[in-house]
């Protein structure tokens, strides 16, 4: 019996969707300073409203489906993977500003927000210039 369970091969996992992808990537950065508040979620929601064009019921099951998965992973593999294979430079360059919209929605920037971010953006093959520049236009006026 023991042999069987853990002879059996895992279920392949399947890859998220690229509005998946991009959720989840939001969600974790606004989960990486431990708490997700209202004015992320906003910003998340807006976001990914803007860039998929979906209604609030769609929206709603995008993010929750999101959620759980950002819940149970163990690594950003995946994701960061499908947004590689799926996105163009351009809309990298509009989800890495969308990310630091969403890490300036409470009106401070959290380190451990700002170290996910470059480590993202490193993963997403996004050039440091675009990073800079989306982070300025992302800043809040003082």
């Amino acid at each position: 019996m023991l042999k069987r369970l853990f002879g059996r091969k895992p279920a392949p996992a399947t890859a998220p969707s690229p509005q998946q992808a991009v959720a989840q990537l939001l969600l974790e950065i606004a989960r990486s300073d431990l708490s997700i508040t209202h004015s992320e979620m906003q910003v998340i929601r807006v976001h990914l409203s803007q860039a998929y064009g979906l209604t609030e019921a769609q929206l709603d099951a995008l993010i929750e489906k999101a959620e759980t998965h950002v819940e149970q992973a163990v690594s950003l593999h995946d994701t960061v993977k499908t947004v590689n294979a799926l996105l163009s430079a351009d809309q990298k360059s509009g989800l890495i500003r969308g990310l630091w919209r969403v890490a300036y929605a409470d009106q401070r920037l959290d380190a451990h927000e700002e170290a996910l971010l470059r480590r993202l953006a490193d993963l997403l093959y996004v050039e440091h210039a675009v990073f800079i520049r989306e982070k300025l236009t992302a800043q809040p006026s003082s």
